[in-house]
């Protein structure tokens, strides 16, 4: 069985597609909707109370972003990645988001400052609960911040959604994340995070490579060999 999705937190989208695609992204983010389970419409429209309708366009746009693939005659699934697919998305991500640091530095304001050092803030409480999917969001929600501070939302989108990729990798092996792996993360969050506040974009940049390269050697050693089949 799905476990149910709550609808509550998106109830000011302006319409039912919009609402439908935050809660099943959200799931699916969460870990609630997992790879290699059908995505079943009436089930999900069950879920969230709402017609089949905006249900199956808010799949469409989840497709679009690579969260979801079709299974040949076997309908829509979470997608799961391999090893090799998640190392190109991190060097994509290795290429883009130290130019994104150093924009920040340079532009960055008091209330994007703010708003990113809540985000390691809240990566930092999810290590005492050792909450996996909660630590991931903090994350992504991190360098959305960045790519806010940067002023450059196409780069910042791309990043974002290679993110949202990586952690369904990640969320894959969550059991095997453990507390030391979240502080190491959080402590390159602080640290880039700190280059931007001191207006240091050389700093920011080398960094935020320096994290890229770091987070790709924890998260891709999580999995096997089997995992490239």
């Amino acid at each position: 069985m799905l476990a149910p999705i709550d609808l509550q937190p998106f109830e000011k989208a302006l319409t039912f597609r919009e609402a439908a695609y935050h809660a099943i992204k959200h799931a699916i983010l969460a870990g609630q909707l997992e790879p290699g389970k059908p995505l079943v419409e009436e089930r999900l429209a069950a879920m969230l109370k709402i017609s089949r309708t905006p249900v199956r366009e808010a799949l469409a746009i989840l497709e679009h972003e690579g969260l979801i693939a079709p299974i040949y005659r076997r309908g829509l699934f979470v997608c799961q990645l391999s090893r090799a697919q998640v190392i190109e998305l991190f060097t994509a991500n290795e290429a883009v988001e130290p130019f994104l640091a150093r924009r920040a530095a340079f532009y960055a304001s008091p209330e994007q400052l703010v708003a990113i050092e809540q985000t390691i803030s809240d990566g930092e409480a999810s290590v005492e609960r050792l909450d996996v999917a909660n630590f991931l969001r903090s994350g992504r929600m991190f360098h959305a911040g960045i790519g806010l501070a940067a002023a450059n939302p196409t780069l910042a989108q791309l990043v974002q959604r290679n993110e949202e990729r990586v952690d369904l990798f990640v969320i894959s092996y969550g059991k095997r994340i453990d507390a030391e792996m979240m502080r190491a993360s959080n402590r390159e969050h602080q640290a880039i995070y700190q280059a931007i506040c001191d207006r240091d974009p050389d700093a920011a940049a080398r960094l935020a490579i320096y994290h890229a390269q770091s987070i790709r050697e924890r998260f891709a050693a999580l999995a096997n060999d089997e995992s490239d089949a």
